[in-house]
């Protein structure tokens, strides 16, 4: 599972003024990669809630550099469910 999608996930949150076609077009590759990997390892489905918390710690450090901000000022935790970071959910 890639920190990635998670990470443009955050800023997609945090910095909606600049959300653009690029971001989404990252954010719906990484699920269509993240679809393969689960299709071709389907003993890793027992495993995401673990993995998605061990990569959220990537994904943190990852959007606070890309949006040049401390880490300390995105969501300790993950701030939407597993399932919403492999459908087609968008939040608001």
């Amino acid at each position: 599972m890639s920190a990635l999608d998670t990470a443009y996930l955050l800023k997609w949150i945090i910095q909606p003024e600049r959300r653009g076609n690029s971001w989404r077009l990252t954010i719906k590759e990484q699920r269509r990669r993240l679809d393969r990997l689960l299709c071709k390892n389907p003993s890793l489905q027992a495993r995401l809630s673990e993995i998605i918390t061990e990569v959220y710690g990537d994904a943190v450090l990852m959007a606070a550099r890309e949006m040049d901000c401390a880490e300390d000022n995105l969501p300790a935790d993950l701030p939407f469910t597993i399932e919403q970071v492999f459908t087609e959910w968008w939040p608001n």
